[in-house]
């Protein structure tokens, strides 16, 4: 599966309203953003409910970042264009 920058921004401007999607470095940590546990799982329940991309309990850890979202992607369907 192909997922851009731009729709993992805006899963997290549609999860969190309190954070400002576009100051969020590509390899900042979720955590280092401001976000909490809840924050980070209602970005991956965006990004599935968005983008149908369903990441495991077990990947959830290591899907902190956008750049990690999107590499999770990559590898999810490794026939997607990098």
């Amino acid at each position: 599966m192909t997922l851009t920058e731009e729709q993992v921004r805006a899963a997290i401007a549609g999860a969190i309203d309190r954070l400002d999607a576009a100051t969020i470095g590509v390899e900042t940590d979720f955590g280092d953003a401001g976000m909490d546990s809840l924050d980070h799982a209602q970005v991956l329940i965006q990004v599935e409910e968005l983008y149908g991309l369903r990441v495991a309990d077990e990947d959830i850890a290591t899907c902190s970042s956008i750049a990690a979202i999107i590499a999770y992607a990559r590898e999810a369907d490794p026939l997607a264009a990098p």
